[in-house]
Formats: C-alpha cells, sequence, structure tokens
C-alpha cells in the first residue's frame, strides 16, 4: 500500500527545533514530525525552518512545488514569528512605533495566498495552528541581554503588562482559525492539548517560553495521531 505522502511548511517549529541545556538552538532529534512519520507510517518532506515568517512560506511553495504537487497533503505552520517584534529596537526606543514583523492584515492575506498556491498545485493544504506561549518565560529570555533600563522602556511600551505578549500571539493564532473557515481548510488544533494540559504546561516548553521540548512535541504528536486524517 502506498504511503500518505506530506510536505510540510513551517517554522522552527516544524523543523523541530529547541532550546538546550545549553542554552543554544538545536534541532531534536524526534520532533512531532518524525514522531508522527514513525508512529503512522507516513511519509513526510519536512521544510521547516527557523526563524521563517509566512512571506518566506511562499518562497518554499515556489522551491519545492514539483514535491507540493505531488504530496496528498500540505501542513502549513507559520505565525509565531509573524507575531513577533524587534525587542532590541524596542528596548532602545521606546517612544517610537513599533510593527510586528507581519502586520495581522498582511498575514491573513499572504497565509490565504500560500492556501490557494498550494491547491493550485493540486495537493491538500491543512492549516497547523500555534501552541501557547510563556510571555513571563519568553521576557526573560528576550530580555537577557538588555540592561536595566532596557528592560524597563520593554516593560513601558508593554504598557506594565507582560501577558500582552501572549494575548497577541493569540491574535494571530485566532486569525488561522479564521483562515480555516473562510477558505474550507481543515485545521490541526494542536493549541487546545496545551491549554488543556493537566500538569504545569511550563514543562512542557523550552525555557524561551516558545518553543515546545521534547514532551511538548510528544504531546503535539498525540494530537494529531488522534485525529490523523
Amino acid at each position: 500500500m502506498k504511503k500518505t505522502r506530506i510536505a510540510a511548511l513551517g517554522d522552527s517549529l516544524t523543523k523541530g527545533v529547541i532550546l538546550n541545556d545549553k542554552n543554544r538552538y538545536s534541532v531534536l532529534e524526534h520532533g512531532f514530525i518524525d514522531i508522527i512519520s514513525n508512529e503512522l507510517d507516513l511519509n513526510i518532506d519536512n521544510y521547516g525552518k527557523f526563524g521563517c515568517t509566512v512571506a518566506f512560506g511562499k518562497k518554499m511553495i515556489e522551491r519545492h512545488a514539483d514535491t507540493i504537487a505531488s504530496a496528498d497533503y500540505v501542513f502549513l505552520e507559520y505565525g509565531g514569528n509573524d507575531c513577533d517584534f524587534h525587542w532590541m529596537d524596542i528596548a532602545r526606543e521606546p517612544r517610537a512605533e513599533h510593527r510586528p514583523k507581519t502586520m495581522i492584515g498582511s498575514f491573513k492575506e499572504q497565509f490565504k495566498t500560500l492556501v490557494e498556491k498550494v491547491r493550485e498545485l493540486g495537493s491538500r493544504p491543512v492549516i497547523v495552528s500555534l501552541p501557547p506561549i510563556d510571555s513571563e518565560a519568553y521576557f526573560s529570555f528576550l530580555s537577557r541581554f538588555m540592561d536595566k533600563e532596557q528592560k524597563e522602556n520593554v516593560m513601558t511600551w508593554l504598557g506594565g503588562d507582560i501577558d500582552i505578549i501572549s494575548r497577541w500571539h493569540e491574535k494571530y493564532n485566532r486569525a488561522l482559525f479564521d483562515i480555516a473557515g473562510i477558505t474550507h481548510t481543515p485545521i490541526i488544533d494542536i493549541t487546545s492539548p496545551f491549554e488543556k494540559y493537566e500538569g504545569d504546561v511550563r514543562a512542557l516548553f523550552c525555557t524561551d517560553g516558545i518553543h515546545p521540548n521534547a514532551n511538548g512535541h510528544k504531546l503535539i504528536a498525540n494530537s494529531i495521531s488522534n485525529i490523523y486524517f
């Protein structure tokens, strides 16, 4: 029997990147893509790339058009970098105007374009939602090289509310569900398993507060296995 073939496009989550014990980014031996590939006997081409935004997703589709055209499904996982800011710029000039790497309106339109392009190539797009993030851990990580004044500047820009970071991130995640509805595209909800986790959810993340660790990737893989198409 022919294996189901999937092309997985995304950022560091798809790639399986973690922050290791040496405080350096590395690739897990068994990220969620590897786990579901083995457990569900799938043939998956992983095109995840650290730091990618939705704009780079378009380039990846063009670069791997032949593979995507022959795939049964194409995972699309973007947004975690799009919603992020250039924090050191904010630390230096908190009163200046600062925009995310991809504005939310542009993010929605570009993501819908990815869905259209996958369909034009003859494959079936599947959107992957975002895991939640830990605002406090992420703030601690992003400000690790800032001095006291710079940290205070960022806090001033945030209005003294660190949780704005996670709420802003969630705005992009909700956009993915909206896009799924508008474009009639299936979406794999990997957000809910983290939110419903009965233990300390921080145990599922690296110390940067944004990248799921090995246990987090296992949770994602299990959630996909449970709804395997």
